[in-house]
């Protein structure tokens, strides 16, 4: 293994951070402590923790709680990731303390992943209701892991299926129009607007085809009315609640 090298600002203590450590252990070490962009950016694969010995387990849990006085969401999504129950009552005393929306959601969501503590619900549909889920959110939602995933993307979904005569035509000439920094800002304005209907779509679309049927495939996409036609078909409910579980079986892999 490479010489260990762990950020100053992390409470670590100095015999934990000089090992001798098993590979596993330093792993943990290096990437909740260290080099933290694989896993904030969700490319680690984090099946090395089952690697962990009893006694490295306990110390990990110690170290995680320790530091969620930063409120770093690595190192609060790293309470569930090492299933630390013991870190419950502080994360709900963080929850109670905490402003910022969408640190909410990622101390609710370590909780319902933790003990399914609703609260986690109820954080979604608060951010829903005031317009502040955001595609990560979304993407948290998928966190239920059965058929209220679906029917939580489905209710963002926008009230038509496209844009308006009007504003497709003006997208195909804007680019010949003198005031086109003008309409680059009304554009982006109303891409803001629905932005939470467009991600929502883009996921049910993911969910249904595959990742492969990303945003670069919209014209592909399954249009809103669509889903929303098919929400009550039990078979369509079964065959996207199947696709919930994959992909948080695959994206548990290399993140929470």
């Amino acid at each position: 293994m490479d010489r260990l090298i762990l950020r100053d600002g992390y409470d670590v203590p100095e015999e934990v951070a000089r090992g001798p450590h098993s590979t596993a252990f330093s792993q943990f070490l290096r990437n909740w402590f260290g080099d933290t962009y694989a896993l904030t950016h969700g490319e680690l694969d984090l099946t090395f923790l089952k690697d962990l010995t009893p006694q490295e387990l306990a110390l990990a849990r110690e170290l995680v709680r320790r530091n969620l006085k930063l409120k770093q969401n690595h190192i609060i999504e790293g309470t569930s990731a090492l299933n630390d129950i013991a870190a419950i009552p502080i994360l709900q005393a963080m929850l109670e303390e905490e402003s910022d929306a969408s640190r909410q959601q990622t101390i609710a969501g370590a909780l319902w992943k933790l003990s399914k503590d609703t609260v986690f619900i109820e954080c979604l549909h608060r951010a829903k209701a005031s317009g502040v889920l955001g595609y990560f959110g979304m993407l948290r939602a998928l966190w239920l892991d059965d058929a209220r995933s679906i029917d939580f993307l489905i209710d963002l979904l926008p009230e038509k299926d496209r844009d308006s005569a009007f504003w497709r035509a003006l997208r195909r000439i804007s680019f010949r129009l003198p005031f086109r920094p003008l309409l680059a800002r009304v554009y982006i304005a109303r891409a803001q607007a629905n932005a939470e209907g467009f991600f929502a779509l883009s996921l049910l679309n993911q969910l249904e085809f595959g990742r492969q049927r990303d945003m670069a495939d919209r014209e592909r996409w399954r249009p809103p009315s669509d889903y929303r036609k098919r929400r009550d078909d039990p078979a369509f409910r079964e065959y996207m609640t199947a696709a919930v579980h994959k992909w948080n079986l695959e994206t548990n892999k290399r993140t929470w």
